[in-house]
Order: C-alpha cells, then sequence, then structure tokens
C-alpha cells in the first residue's frame, strides 16, 4: 500500500515536535495526528471514479468523480484493493489506490503525463511499448492492453485445439457510458490466409458436452510486426515483470486446463457465466468476458478487434505453429 506506517508514524512526528514543550507536566493533551492526504493521479485517464462499495463490485453506485491532481483526505486504507476517501467538498467513498499518490509526491505525479494511445481514423492499434499500450500475464497469459479516449481494452487469445477463444475486459474510465456488443468483435485471420474467422455461437458454446471449449492448447502472443521492443533491447522479462495498466480480467475467465487428456480439469463450470455480454457500461464501470471463434490449424497472425465508444482498438497476435 502507498501509505506505509512510515508515512503515519512520521506525520505522527512532525505534529508533535510542533508542539510547544511544557516541562514539568506528568501529562499533555495532544491532538490526533491529521488525516493524511494523497494526490490523484490518471493513468492513461481523464478523471477517476469513487464509490459507496469499498469492493466495487458490479454494479457499482458511483459516488463522484475525482479529477487528475486533486488533494483527498484518506480515512483509511484497511479495504486491500481501495481507500477510503473524502473530498474537499466532504463527499466520502472509495476508489482503488493505484489512482492515489502520497500528498509529498505531487510535484512528480504533476510532471508524469498520463499515456494514452492516439487512434488514427478512429482506429488504434496494440504496439509493443507504444504509450497507452502494455502488455502483461493474467493468470498465465499474455495480455495486450490498450487505453485511449478514457477506454481501456485488454485481450488475450488462446487455440483450445477446436475453436480460438479471447479473453476480452473493457472498463470506462471516461465520462460518458460506453456501449459493448459482442456482436461487433470480430477475428481476422491475416496469415497466411486472409480471411474472417466467424464468432461460435455462444448458446451452442455454453450447452455444448465437452469442456474443451476451456482448455487451453497454446496462448497466443504479440505479432512481430508490432514487437517494437526488440529494436529497443528490452527483454520479455522486463516488458511482463510489473504491468502498467490493471488487470481487468475476470478471474473466472482462468478456469480453464493447459493439459487436455485425462488430467485435464473436470469441474462444473457455468460456461454461460463467462461469455462476453452486450451492456452499457456507466463511467467507472468495467466488464469482461469470453468469446470463441471459428479456427484454423495454420493460422499464424491473427487481428482481434474491439469496438469500443467511438473508437475500434486492434490487437495483434501470432501462433507459433508447430511443424
Amino acid at each position: 500500500m502507498f501509505l506505509s506506517q512510515k508515512f503515519l508514524l512520521a506525520s505522527s512526528a512532525l505534529l508533535l515536535a510542533g508542539l510547544p514543550a511544557l516541562a514539568g507536566e506528568e501529562s499533555n493533551p495532544v491532538a490526533p495526528p491529521a488525516k493524511p492526504m494523497a494526490v490523484v493521479k490518471c493513468p492513461g485517464i481523464t478523471s477517476v471514479p469513487f464509490t459507496a462499495d469499498a469492493e466495487q463490485a458490479l454494479p457499482m453506485t458511483v459516488v463522484g468523480s475525482l479529477h487528475c491532481g486533486e488533494t483527498v483526505g484518506v480515512l483509511s486504507e484497511d479495504e486491500g484493493y481501495t481507500a477510503r476517501i473524502r473530498t474537499p467538498d466532504g463527499k466520502e467513498g472509495y476508489v482503488a489506490i493505484m489512482y492515489l499518490a502520497p500528498a509529498s509526491a505531487a510535484p512528480a505525479a504533476a510532471e508524469l503525463q498520463p499515456s494514452i494511445a492516439t487512434p488514427v481514423n478512429g482506429v488504434v492499434r496494440w504496439e509493443a511499448d507504444a504509450p497507452g499500450c502494455a502488455e502483461f500475464l493474467s493468470h498465465g497469459r499474455r495480455v495486450e492492453s490498450i487505453t485511449a479516449n478514457g477506454i481501456t481494452v485488454q485481450v488475450s487469445l488462446q487455440d483450445t485445439g477446436w475453436k480460438f477463444r479471447a479473453n476480452v475486459a473493457i472498463s470506462n474510465g471516461s465520462d460518458t457510458p460506453v456501449s459493448v456488443m459482442p456482436g461487433i468483435v470480430t477475428l481476422d485471420e491475416l496469415q497466411p490466409n486472409l480471411r474472417t474467422l466467424g464468432p461460435a455461437d455462444s448458446q451452442m458454446i455454453a450447452h455444448t458436452s465437452t469442456h474443451q471449449v476451456l482448455w487451453t492448447a497454446s496462448t497466443a502472443t504479440p505479432s512481430p510486426s508490432t514487437s517494437a521492443f526488440k529494436l529497443l533491447h528490452i527483454s520479455d522479462s522486463d516488458r511482463l515483470r510489473t504491468p502498467p495498466t490493471p488487470d481487468y480480467m475476470s478471474p473466472h475467465m482462468a478456469l480453464a486446463s493447459d493439459r487436455p487428456g485425462p488430467f485435464a480439469r473436470t469441474e462444473s463450470i457455468d460456461v454461460e457465466s463467462i461469455i462476453l455480454k452486450p451492456t452499457s457500461l456507466s463511467p467507472g464501470q468495467k466488464t469482461a468476458g469470453v468469446m470463441w471463434f471459428s479456427r484454423d490449424a495454420n493460422a499464424r497472425e491473427l487481428s482481434v478487434r474491439v469496438p469500443a465508444g467511438d473508437t475500434v482498438f486492434d490487437f495483434s497476435f501470432s501462433f507459433h505453429q508447430k511443424k
């Protein structure tokens, strides 16, 4: 947590040091230490919502919105993921700790500009180490992430040996609602053939009698054409060590076996509950789900396109086919 015990002790020590010494008195009334202050930091978004719910579970009750550089009081930070804060106008609620920095770090935080991707003709494409683009591991799977126009979209792609499976997460950090429409999410094969791989019927997938829809035979990696990091001599392990953006992938989507066969996981999984569903995300809300697409065993280069808001988020993936 960013507000360490040392930080609180230091605040108390400074307060005590400022009180006049009264010799000869056995007890001296001491005012309680002031609540620590924090500055709102915005990683690629224009504002940060705070909620009435400490866990920020859906459906969230959004209390208000915090702006970059705004100073708030921290009432408590023992909720784990969130801290309870109070705004200058007296509103109280919970905000993710990752959006807060100690007030003493305000000048440094103000110098850091949010990293966002810039759409071109309404399309923003994932590129390694480009502004607004990130890559990290989520439950052992490579995830590509793009933040643009206050919206973050994250995608990972797996080959089940029967279908291609895409895990998709969308977080709305903008000031307006964002529609999520799985029906217009596309998967295109770029090499060796140029064609669209149609989506599988979600109801058919949900009622299939095989667990193969949840298997992971292989996980796609970023396309070599987008791996600019090789020119910058940045190691793969360094790029995946600390994600610069939150992981919005739902842990429920990780219920899959990495080894098809007699040792595959066989517990009952409600596939329908993890399917990406159409919805409208209010500011501060997020959603995640799974989609399945037709599979080409020879596919090497693929593109997943996720429209969100007024922007199309384009992700490039690659499978290393065995000869």
